[in-house]
Parts: C-alpha cells; sequence; structure tokens
C-alpha cells in the first residue's frame, strides 16, 4: 500500500489572480491553478470585488487545483490575500457582497478630513502609517457615506483572507499583519487602536481578535468540506498580508534581507526587529507593520504600479505576454532617442504616473517597449537608493513575482543596480508561503525550505552606459517631471 504524501495547499487572493497550490513539506510544488480575480467598474469609476465571487472563485481555483491528484493527504490551508480590502458582515455573519479593491481611487475625498483631525505623525506613530486613500479606515468611511445601509447593518469587518478563512471554518478573526494595513491597528501593543477607532466613528465591535500568522483560525467545516470534496476537519490557517507572506515563503527573513515583490504593484520588503516609531525625525516614505514571522516588524516602501504599467502597455498594443517578451528578447530594439519616465507613487493617489518623452515620432512599438522596461528599472534603483540613504543595509536582494519571467527585466534590473539579484525559482512565493505557514502552524515543520534561486549578474560591459543615463538624464528628468 502507498503511503499518502502529507501535503499543505496555499491559497494567494490577489488583485489580478486567484492561486490554489499544493506543496509537500519539503517545499516541493505538486500542483497549482490561477484563475482570474473578479473586478467590476462603477459608472463613478470606482473599482470594487463581490465576496459571492471572489468565494466561488476561491473554491473553484482550489477544487481545481487538487482534481485528480491521488494518494495525497491534506493536512492544512493556509490563506494569504491582499491587504486593505475587506468584507462587511452583518448580524447573522452573511457578507455584505459590495468590496471596495484596495486601489479604489473614491476614498481619497477622505484624505484632507482625517488629515486635520489626526495628525499624519499621530498616525505614523501609533500605526505605522500615513493617510492614504488605499487603507482601510478611508474605505469604511466611503461606505459609512455612501453605502449608510451596508454600514447600519456591519457587524464585522475581516479582511479579505480573514473572510475566506470564516468561509472555510464559521471562525471570525483578524490576522495581525492585514490588520496592520487599516490604519486603526496599534502596531506596538498589537491591539485594535480604540482612540482612532472613536474618533472616526468607526463601531467598536466590527473588529473581532487579533491572531499571528500562522495559528489555526479553526477547522474545515463539514458544509465547506462536502463544496471542496475534501475531509472535514483540516486546519485552517490565516497566513496574512500576501507581500510579506511571499517574503516569508522563500526564506528573507533575516537583517539585511529585501524582498522585490513584482506583481501589478511592485514593493520592496525589509524584515526587521522591533523599531521606535519616534526616532524617526520626519515621516519616512514607507510603512512599517507587523511581519508574518513572529515578534519582527517590516518596512514596506512602494516601487509602482509596474506591473499595472505592462499590463496597460499589452492592453494598448493588443499584445500578450509571449508576443511582448518575444519583441524585448530582439537585439536592435534599444532607441536612445526614446525614454519612459515613471514616477513612484504620490502618497493618497494609486494613480500610477509615467511619460513617453523624445523621439517619438521616430520610434516604433518595438522601441517603445525597450524604453518601457529601461524607465521601469531606473524606477527600481531610484526606490533601492532610497532606502540605502535611510540606513537600510542590503545584503540579499530577492525577486518574486510574476515579473520574474521576464528575464529582459530582471537582466536590466541588475545591471541598471550594478548588483546581482536572485531570482526565485518559485513564482509561486505567495502561496508557497501561505502553504508552509500553514504546516509549521501543525507543528511538522521548523525550518522554512528554501527555493532554489538563479543569480543574475550584471554585465559589466554596459553599466557605464547605463550609469551615465541614470544620472544624466533619468534622475535629471524626473527632478523637473515632479516639480
Amino acid at each position: 500500500m502507498k503511503i499518502k504524501d502529507s501535503v499543505y495547499i496555499g491559497l494567494d487572493i490577489g488583485s489580478t489572480h486567484i492561486k490554489a497550490a499544493v506543496y509537500t513539506t519539503a517545499g516541493e510544488l505538486k500542483a497549482i491553478s490561477r484563475l482570474s480575480t473578479p473586478v467590476h467598474v462603477s459608472n463613478d469609476g470606482g473599482i470594487y470585488h463581490l465576496a459571492s465571487e471572489l468565494w466561488e472563485k476561491t473554491v473553484k481555483c482550489l477544487l481545481e487545483c487538487i482534481n485528480g491528484m491521488k494518494d495525497i493527504k491534506i493536512k492544512g490551508i493556509g490563506i494569504a490575500s491582499v491587504a486593505e480590502s475587506g468584507v462587511f458582515l452583518d448580524h447573522d455573519g452573511n457578507p455584505n457582497d459590495y468590496v471596495l479593491a484596495w486601489y479604489d481611487q473614491r476614498p481619497s475625498k477622505f484624505l484632507s478630513e482625517i488629515k486635520e483631525r489626526v495628525s499624519e505623525r499621530e498616525f505614523f506613530t501609533r500605526t505605522g502609517l500615513t493617510p492614504d486613500s488605499k487603507y482601510s479606515l478611508l474605505k469604511m468611511l466611503w461606505i459609512k457615506q455612501n453605502m449608510p445601509d451596508i454600514w447600519k447593518s456591519a457587524r464585522t469587518w475581516l479582511n479579505i483572507a480573514d473572510y475566506i478563512a470564516y468561509k472555510f471554518t464559521g471562525k471570525m478573526k483578524s490576522e495581525v499583519s492585514l490588520a496592520s494595513r487599516t490604519m486603526l491597528f496599534n502596531i506596538k501593543n498589537r491591539k485594535w487602536d480604540q482612540d482612532l477607532i472613536k474618533e472616526f466613528g468607526i463601531k467598536e465591535d466590527l473588529f473581532k481578535v487579533p491572531v499571528h500568522s500562522g495559528k489555526m483560525i479553526g477547522k474545515l467545516t463539514e458544509e465547506a468540506a462536502q463544496i471542496l470534496k475534501i475531509s472535514k476537519g483540516i486546519p485552517v490557517t490565516v497566513a496574512g498580508h500576501d507581500h510579506l507572506v511571499g517574503s516569508f515563503g522563500i526564506g528573507a527573513i533575516f537583517d539585511g534581507d529585501v524582498t522585490n515583490s513584482c506583481g501589478t504593484a511592485e514593493t520592496l520588503v525589509i524584515t526587521m526587529p522591533e523599531i521606535d516609531l519616534n526616532q524617526f525625525s520626519g515621516i519616512p516614505p514607507f510603512t512599517i507593520g507587523c511581519h508574518v514571522i513572529p515578534n519582527r516588524y517590516y518596512a514596506l516602501l512602494p516601487v509602482g504600479r509596474t506591473g499595472g504599467i505592462v499590463e496597460w502597455f499589452l492592453s494598448i498594443t493588443g499584445w500578450n505576454y509571449e508576443k511582448f517578451l518575444d519583441v524585448l528578447s530582439k537585439e536592435g530594439g534599444e532607441n536612445r532617442n526614446i525614454d519612459f519616465l515613471p514616477l513612484p507613487f504620490q502618497s493618497g493617489n494609486q494613480v500610477q504616473n509615467g511619460w513617453f518623452g523624445g523621439a517619438v515620432t521616430n520610434s516604433n512599438v518595438s522601441q517603445l517597449s525597450h524604453a518601457l522596461i529601461h524607465g521601469l528599472s531606473n524606477l527600481f534603483r531610484n526606490r533601492i537608493e532610497l532606502l540605502e540613504s535611510l540606513n537600510f543595509p542590503i545584503e540579499r536582494l530577492m525577486v518574486i513575482g510574476g515579473s520574474t519571467q521576464n528575464h529582459y527585466w530582471m537582466k536590466m534590473k541588475a545591471n541598471i543596480l550594478n548588483k546581482r539579484i536572485q531570482i526565485v525559482r518559485d513564482s509561486e512565493a505567495v502561496a508557497r508561503g501561505a502553504a508552509i505557514l500553514a504546516a509549521k502552524s501543525s507543528g511538522e515543520i521548523e525550518e522554512i525550505p528554501v527555493p532554489t534561486s538563479l543569480t543574475i549578474e550584471p554585465d559589466q560591459s554596459k553599466i557605464n552606459r547605463l550609469e551615465d543615463y541614470y544620472q544624466n538624464h533619468y534622475l535629471q528628468k524626473i527632478a523637473v517631471i515632479d516639480q
């Protein structure tokens, strides 16, 4: 009789895709499924999800992942998701369908009001965040004003991963790394900040007991088990905020480890010990929160919606990603007379700004493609240098996410930075981290199984030209644009 393999399922509920992956305790990927995340656009330009569709797509994705797998024993499910977005539930635990996307701009109308009531400095020293349209507090204020029926019936707020865990188990808990992105969570004492909750008229009983990442929320109910066609009683954990779960999943857990997470949005994640938020003379350009690693914190610096820019470019060219990669692989595609100049995110605005400039009329679409990747890589270096200027050590730079499949882009990053970068072979780092956290919660593993990586060294023959462009063109031009 063949002994069944013990496996863990990692769920990654992202803004572009929902993914389900099956991993062994040794970190071996056995199966994966991906489905597009359902998104809707309102008449007033808002972007939202439906809670019912998120649940249905999660179930479908998980079923597709495990369909046909034999000789396995599922021993746990870990769930990671985008942060900031959440679901309201009524007194009976029924969800309201309307879920504002994390990048919905409509809540930005409340930025001035909340800054007048609580200073940016006060927000930062309590929550590690400064006011921005993406955070949960502003979404709640928008719902309160624009959808009063939802607000009146609301009895619980759960982040998306917390909500999916509730659907699996019937238990309502709030994971701390996700709670850290609400602007209502005190990251020093890891509790909901009652002063801020009262200040903005938020119902005190909306928020559930915070639990640490990887702690078992509950076990799969009989109803959920029947839907998923697997055994009831399987432990379910909330892994947490996707960027942090991905960083954990690749073993970037030591001081000096920086994870470059490249999805629709690109970020830099730095793991660090406990930090005194009062040590900064001003407000830094990064956010701080509770890591999925016990008793650790993180700094998160946005790079930009770089993957979103590529998606935009493909939409106007009519290309698929394979065509884009093919064009980038061709020699002679560069045109040094055309620039793409992206700017970092501005506080409170999730719209990505960038410009093509130069000899546009003398450029073809292939040359625009190369300029696009060149510009995005210059933006990446600009953000890395900001971290270095703030005395964050960068000993090891690890890159994860869908953009790692674009070898031209990764090589351009190494060349412009003039540093080696490690491309993590497992492109599903978030799902991997969620599965590992589920395994750790069961006590089945102690050490994190680290995936293999590809080290990309800079091409020294191109360094001088790229350095000259960065110093004498890119930095000067974005300084002018940003004025």
